[in-house]
């Protein structure tokens, strides 16, 4: 197997960094969803004859709402992870390239 090149180094780096921005901006899209969930809340007056079904709407928009709060946080946590591999690959690509330049 051959060293990878600099250049091959850079694109593999850029493509974690470019999928950490696109899993942040999913995470994003269910923050959203979240909100747009949580409006759905009604209380016993608004709900007014479908108070029969009340409490499982109650349940489904506290469930739709808390999944995609929870769903955001591991997408960011994703993005982060993603971003940081990219990070510490580039830090120890640098730190090796300076070890060789010291060996001649």
């Amino acid at each position: 197997m051959t060293i990878p090149s600099k250049a091959s180094i850079r694109v593999a780096t850029d493509a974690l960094r470019a999928e950490g921005a696109v899993w942040s901006a999913q995470a994003g899209v269910l923050d959203t969803l979240a909100g747009k969930a949580e409006g759905l809340r009604l209380t016993r007056i608004e709900a007014g004859l479908f108070q029969v079904v009340f409490s499982a709407y109650e349940e489904a928009v506290t469930t739709v709402t808390d999944r995609a709060r929870e769903g955001s946080r591991r997408m960011d946590e994703i993005a982060a992870t993603l971003i940081q591999v990219a990070n510490t690959y580039d830090q120890e690509e640098q730190a090796n390239e300076h070890g060789l330049r010291n060996v001649y």
